[in-house]
């Protein structure tokens, strides 16, 4: 009977995750079917963002056929790309593609949590650390609701270390390939995801085994890895576009963490680490200071976040502690460890250690618990230790209900992810889309992060360089040796096919000012020529069809 509750708990976690995420789409679903199943569903769905919107685009023209690295440039490795395709060619690239693609992610991440837990302690503990991941992972102050690459990461990442604990101590070495494997596939979304596999390798070198034996055991796991990144490379150089992807990943990827400048009055690089990004004024967000720039990204978790402390030291150091709990403790300090490494402290980093917080805090507290019965006195301390470890997942629950149930979805981009621009970036898209009509095959140029313009107009670009990122528009203006080929590269673009529509969300360099003024005029001029510019000879007819009443 125990055996079967385990399960109905799994179930139910699994169901309860999926209806917690689908708040975010519940506009959706309510004018879609005429279900509401929450609690706060006013207004529209959570648009899209730039990073979202720029993978869905990435994914779309895939999908029609055009090559990653080739075609289209991007600093990270491309499983993730290559999944945000698979989810295009089925649904489209369209908000609700991009909002259930992470679902199946995060539920069989969910299961990997379960499991952990329940192989750590038991019961209880898989439930709670369920139940505690399922609420951290959708936190909008960390993106967790949106479709971010880390939802990806964490999915192979989670894995890998499942096999690892599940294969420590038995006999033979697909485990071990395994387990390389995921890690490999890990690294495919991003670069970051390397660490694992040093943690892994540590803790192989220093299993009491002889010498040769380590030594094969480390070259099942850098064997497993290596498989992966060869199909992938083999993949890459089929298509073509083998040297473009090292450019891009390896040189440009680098490039992007060592030299992209930060802002004048930044912090201290470890009070980011901490804090987040600060505002360009070098303000720091609530709690730590006062700023309308960006959030905190701890605003919704940080209960956890504080119980995660001595739960890691308990599993990882406690007396009687075994190698699988060491291995989780590692493996939950290497992601902390990512979250710096590309040195640009965006909140959805922060969830990459979160699987590994849900399952330590839980097993810390379970062990709590067990340790408080049915020792008198003695029992009193450790269940004042229980209650602490227990205010964790509590408060963070309560933190949820309240910054993301009762929040309307619309309304949760505006307060967690930068403000009312993705919701003035959608109404724009589907403005350009209606009014694209005017031309043939009309294109879009973005020059800045402005992505969803593309996935709400439906329009492609006219550069493989679609999305300006921190490093391209600090050194616009530089002979700096990987920038400067890619801002003649886009004015060779522009040149050979001029779009119908620019939106410069950014000032303009000067090569592009000029080209902006030879051929384009601006609608509604901001300052520094940012705004959305058209073309001299559809001027006229694109402004006067936005005034149109009866369209």
């Amino acid at each position: 009977m125990r055996g079967r509750w385990r399960w109905v708990g799994l179930a139910f976690l699994l169901v309860f995750d999926l209806w917690w995420r689908l708040h975010t789409v519940g506009p959706t679903i309510r004018t879609r079917w005429g279900v509401d199943l929450w609690p706060a569903t006013r207004g529209a769905a959570e648009p899209l963002d730039c990073d979202e919107s720029a993978y869905a685009y990435i994914g779309r023209r895939i999908a029609r056929g055009d090559v990653l690295y080739r075609d289209l440039t991007e600093n990270k490795p491309p499983g993730g790309y290559w999944l945000y395709a698979l989810a295009v060619s089925v649904g489209g690239a369209t908000e609700w593609t991009v909002r259930l693609l992470p679902i199946p992610f995060v539920l069989a991440t969910l299961v990997l949590v379960w499991w952990l837990a329940l192989r750590l302690h038991g019961p209880g503990a898989a439930f709670l650390a369920g139940l505690t991941f399922a609420l951290a992972s959708t936190d909008p102050f960390l993106f967790g609701n949106g479709a971010n690459m880390e939802h990806f990461l964490n999915l192979f990442s989670t894995a890998a270390l499942a096999v690892m604990v599940a294969t420590w101590g038995r006999s033979g070495r697909a485990g071990l390939i395994t387990a390389g494997a995921c890690v490999g596939a890990a690294c495919l979304v991003k670069q970051v995801a390397f660490t694992h596999g040093l943690v892994f390798a540590v803790a192989l070198l220093c299993r009491k085994r002889p010498l040769p034996a380590r030594a094969a055991d480390l070259g099942a796991l850098a064997g497993g890895f290596g498989l992966v990144w060869a199909l992938a490379v083999g993949i890459l150089v089929a298509q073509g576009a083998g040297w473009s992807a090292y450019e891009d990943i390896v040189r440009y990827g680098a490039a992007l963490a060592t030299d992209t400048p930060p802002d004048p009055h930044a912090p201290p690089f470890l009070v980011r680490w901490i804090t987040g990004n600060a505002a360009p004024s070098g303000a720091l967000p609530p709690p730590f200071g006062k700023t309308d720039y960006l959030v905190w990204w701890g605003l919704g978790t940080w209960p956890l976040w504080l119980a995660a402390l001595p739960a890691l030291l308990w599993v990882g150091f406690a007396p009687g502690t075994t190698p699988a709990r060491r291995l989780l403790a590692a493996w939950t300090l290497s992601a902390w460890v990512q979250v710096a490494l590309p040195r640009l402290f965006w909140p959805h980093y922060y969830l990459l250690p979160v699987p590994g917080l849900a399952v330590a805090v839980a097993v810390a507290l379970a062990d709590a618990v067990g340790r408080a019965r049915g020792r008198g006195r003695a029992g009193i301390s450790w269940g004042f230790l229980a209650l602490g470890f227990a205010l964790g997942p509590g408060g963070t629950a309560t933190l949820q209900v309240r910054e993301y149930l009762l929040v309307p979805p619309e309304e949760l981009t505006i307060r967690d992810k930068g403000g009312r621009q993705w919701v003035a970036l959608r109404d724009l898209g589907r403005d350009l889309k209606r009014r694209s009509s005017l031309w043939t095959e009309p294109r879009l140029f973005v020059w800045g992060w402005q992505s969803p313009l593309f996935i709400y107009s439906e329009m492609d670009g006219v550069s493989r360089h679609f999305f300006a990122d921190p490093l391209l528009k600090a050194y616009a203006t530089s002979n700096h040796p990987l920038i400067r080929p890619r801002i003649e590269e886009i004015l060779r673009d522009l040149r050979a096919r001029p779009p119908a529509l620019i939106f410069a969300g950014d000032p303009p360099f000067p090569a592009l000012a000029r080209f902006l003024s030879e051929r384009y005029l601006p609608v509604q001029p901001m300052p520094g020529g940012r705004g959305l510019w058209v073309e001299r000879d559809k001027y006229g007819a694109f402004v006067a069809r936005g005034l149109r009443k009866d369209e």
